[in-house]
Protein backbone atom coordinates (compact mmCIF):
# COMPACT_ATOMS: atom_id res chain seq x y z
CA UNK A 1 0.00 0.00 0.00
CA UNK A 2 1.65 3.26 -1.22
CA UNK A 3 1.04 5.90 1.77
CA UNK A 4 0.63 9.70 0.94
CA UNK A 5 0.05 12.86 2.63
CA UNK A 6 -2.18 14.84 0.03
CA UNK A 7 -4.49 18.27 0.90
CA UNK A 8 -6.81 15.98 -1.42
CA UNK A 9 -6.93 13.84 -4.33
CA UNK A 10 -9.18 14.94 -7.10
CA UNK A 11 -9.42 12.39 -9.64
CA UNK A 12 -8.06 9.04 -9.62
CA UNK A 13 -8.23 6.84 -12.87
CA UNK A 14 -7.94 2.95 -13.44
CA UNK A 15 -8.07 1.62 -16.57
CA UNK A 16 -8.18 -2.08 -16.74
CA UNK A 17 -8.04 -4.64 -20.12
CA UNK A 18 -10.70 -6.91 -19.32
CA UNK A 19 -13.57 -9.53 -21.77
CA UNK A 20 -16.73 -9.61 -21.34
CA UNK A 21 -19.85 -10.64 -23.46
CA UNK A 22 -22.84 -8.83 -22.11
CA UNK A 23 -24.08 -5.23 -23.08
CA UNK A 24 -25.77 -3.94 -20.41
CA UNK A 25 -25.81 -0.69 -18.66
CA UNK A 26 -21.59 0.29 -19.15
CA UNK A 27 -21.80 3.10 -16.33
CA UNK A 28 -22.60 3.33 -12.94
CA UNK A 29 -21.89 6.16 -10.14
CA UNK A 30 -22.49 6.19 -6.52
CA UNK A 31 -22.01 8.99 -3.93
CA UNK A 32 -20.43 8.26 -0.74
CA UNK A 33 -19.61 9.90 2.54
CA UNK A 34 -15.41 10.64 2.96
CA UNK A 35 -15.20 10.73 6.52
CA UNK A 36 -12.36 12.41 8.36
CA UNK A 37 -11.29 10.93 11.89
CA UNK A 38 -8.29 8.81 11.19
CA UNK A 39 -9.92 5.47 10.49
CA UNK A 40 -9.40 3.74 7.41
CA UNK A 41 -12.68 2.93 5.76
CA UNK A 42 -13.04 1.82 2.61
CA UNK A 43 -16.30 1.98 -0.76
CA UNK A 44 -16.57 -0.40 -3.04
CA UNK A 45 -18.54 -0.54 -6.60
CA UNK A 46 -18.78 -3.62 -8.31
CA UNK A 47 -19.81 -4.23 -11.90
CA UNK A 48 -20.05 -7.93 -12.92
CA UNK A 49 -17.33 -9.87 -11.65
CA UNK A 50 -14.86 -6.32 -11.64
CA UNK A 51 -14.65 -4.39 -8.32
CA UNK A 52 -13.60 -1.22 -7.90
CA UNK A 53 -12.58 0.08 -3.92
CA UNK A 54 -11.00 2.77 -2.17
CA UNK A 55 -9.38 2.69 1.24
CA UNK A 56 -8.46 6.06 2.96
CA UNK A 57 -7.82 7.50 6.12
CA UNK A 58 -8.24 11.55 6.37
CA UNK A 59 -8.06 14.16 8.85
CA UNK A 60 -9.81 17.93 9.18
CA UNK A 61 -12.96 19.45 7.93
CA UNK A 62 -16.11 17.50 7.79
CA UNK A 63 -17.66 14.58 6.44
CA UNK A 64 -18.18 15.30 2.18
CA UNK A 65 -19.93 13.48 -0.28
CA UNK A 66 -17.69 12.20 -3.38
CA UNK A 67 -18.57 9.86 -6.41
CA UNK A 68 -17.30 6.45 -7.40
CA UNK A 69 -18.00 5.73 -11.08
CA UNK A 70 -17.20 2.47 -12.94
CA UNK A 71 -17.51 1.74 -16.43
CA UNK A 72 -16.70 -0.55 -19.06
CA UNK A 73 -16.00 0.74 -22.58
CA UNK A 74 -18.49 -0.17 -25.87
CA UNK A 75 -16.20 -2.65 -26.78
CA UNK A 76 -16.08 -4.39 -23.53
CA UNK A 77 -12.47 -4.31 -23.41
CA UNK A 78 -11.83 -1.77 -20.90
CA UNK A 79 -13.26 -0.94 -17.44
CA UNK A 80 -12.47 2.20 -15.73
CA UNK A 81 -12.72 3.42 -11.93
CA UNK A 82 -12.99 7.18 -11.65
CA UNK A 83 -13.53 8.97 -7.79
CA UNK A 84 -13.87 12.70 -7.68
CA UNK A 85 -15.58 15.18 -5.05
CA UNK A 86 -18.18 17.12 -7.02
CA UNK A 87 -18.82 19.98 -4.89
CA UNK A 88 -14.66 20.96 -5.65
CA UNK A 89 -11.45 21.29 -3.86
CA UNK A 90 -11.66 18.95 -0.41
CA UNK A 91 -10.77 20.14 2.80
CA UNK A 92 -9.54 16.64 4.66
CA UNK A 93 -6.13 16.06 4.93
CA UNK A 94 -5.75 12.08 3.49
CA UNK A 95 -3.18 10.19 5.69
CA UNK A 96 -2.89 7.51 3.26
CA UNK A 97 -5.22 6.38 0.28
CA UNK A 98 -5.38 3.81 -2.21
CA UNK A 99 -7.82 1.70 -4.84
CA UNK A 100 -7.65 -0.90 -6.31
CA UNK A 101 -9.67 -3.14 -8.73
CA UNK A 102 -10.33 -7.01 -8.54
CA UNK A 103 -10.84 -9.11 -11.67
CA UNK A 104 -8.83 -7.16 -14.41
CA UNK A 105 -5.62 -6.06 -15.08
CA UNK A 106 -4.36 -2.65 -14.59
CA UNK A 107 -3.00 -0.99 -17.53
CA UNK A 108 -3.18 2.74 -16.55
CA UNK A 109 -3.68 4.67 -13.55
CA UNK A 110 -3.13 8.76 -12.42
CA UNK A 111 -4.19 10.58 -9.49
CA UNK A 112 -4.39 14.87 -9.44
CA UNK A 113 -4.22 17.03 -6.50
CA UNK A 114 -4.60 20.80 -6.53
CA UNK A 115 -1.49 23.18 -7.30
CA UNK A 116 -0.22 24.65 -4.61
CA UNK A 117 -0.10 27.95 -7.11
CA UNK A 118 -2.88 30.27 -7.05
CA UNK A 119 -4.02 28.55 -9.87
CA UNK A 120 -7.22 26.37 -10.74
CA UNK A 121 -4.87 23.47 -12.31
CA UNK A 122 -4.78 20.30 -10.74
CA UNK A 123 -0.91 18.46 -10.50
CA UNK A 124 -0.87 15.08 -11.70
CA UNK A 125 0.59 12.85 -8.98
CA UNK A 126 2.96 10.35 -10.60
CA UNK A 127 2.36 6.72 -9.61
CA UNK A 128 4.43 3.71 -10.28
CA UNK A 129 2.78 1.13 -11.86
CA UNK A 130 4.41 -1.08 -9.00
CA UNK A 131 2.63 0.72 -6.54
CA UNK A 132 -1.13 -0.42 -7.96
CA UNK A 133 -2.59 -3.17 -6.49
CA UNK A 134 -3.46 -6.51 -8.59
CA UNK A 135 -6.00 -9.28 -7.43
Amino acid sequence: MAQNNFAFLALLVVTSTVTLASADERTQTVEFNVKPGGMVHTFSEKMREYECSFTYASQGGTNEQWLMSVSLSEDDSLFSCSLWRPQGKSYLFFTQFKAELKGAKIEYASAYCPSVCLSDNDVELHIPMETCLLH
